[in-house]
């Protein structure tokens, strides 16, 4: 089989998801383009955030997958949550869809994939990420330490401080850049390699596990799981 991946992340996950994938036994070889594709091969887009994704790379994309039948089995789109509900944001895509293509016959399957809230809010996840020692008051990190455990809760059920000036997905972010360089680790969405690890992504699956936390990251991971 082939498959198209379509993410609204242009950094991170962008440069993450080929490793996690492999990391998963995943056996589709990455090519550059459409035209490349022959068999178990997939393709990697970004949508250039999640405006541009849904009001035009998705359906540049079905358009290209459209101009080539039969090289492409699955369209897998995955976009953030941010400050909608997951499944609002997944019916926002679905409908889009249908409305732009309701006369069209689409002959390959299309899946949407939302992160609730953002990629962050999965790495979040990791066991063993949020300290098990008392953080200092002076730390730049206890405020978000003091203010939502990650490791005993749920990563997507966090909102952002009535206090904080920014959105939730936002919120994600800075909380776990602190965290990364509280454990003096450095994180940037230009530079995520130490979450693109195995052991890392391990830490995620088993807090999926153990846990009924970071169901959209479940809904990721079981469907990578149900293909190869």
């Amino acid at each position: 089989m082939n498959f198209y991946f379509l993410l609204e992340d242009e950094k991170s996950f962008l440069k993450v998801l080929p490793y996690w994938l492999e990391h998963m036994g995943f056996a589709c070889r990455r090519v550059a383009d459409i035209q490349a594709v022959e068999e178990n091969n997939y393709v990697l887009q970004s949508g250039q955030g999640v405006t541009q994704l849904v009001t035009k790379a998705l359906f540049d994309t079905i358009d290209t997958i459209l101009l080539h039948p039969g090289k492409i089995d699955k369209l897998v789109v995955i976009l953030d949550a941010e400050e909608l509900d997951a499944e609002d944001r997944k019916e926002e895509v679905e409908e889009k869809i249908r409305s732009h293509y309701q006369n069209v016959e689409l002959r390959f399957g299309i899946v949407i994939l939302v992160c609730n809230r953002c990629f962050e809010t999965w790495l979040l996840g990791c066991q063993g990420l949020y300290p098990i020692e008392e953080v200092e008051e002076e730390s730049y990190f206890y405020p978000y330490y003091s203010y939502y455990n990650t490791g005993e809760q749920d990563p997507e059920e966090m909102v952002a401080p009535e206090n904080i000036n920014e959105t939730t997905a936002k919120y994600h972010f800075h909380y776990l850049h602190e965290l990364l360089r509280y454990k003096k680790i450095r994180y940037t969405k230009k530079k995520p390699d130490y979450v693109a690890t195995e052991t890392y992504f391990r830490g995620i699956v088993g807090r999926i596990g153990t846990t009924g936390h970071l169901k959209s990251f479940k809904g990721f991971y079981d469907f990578i799981s149900d293909i190869i």
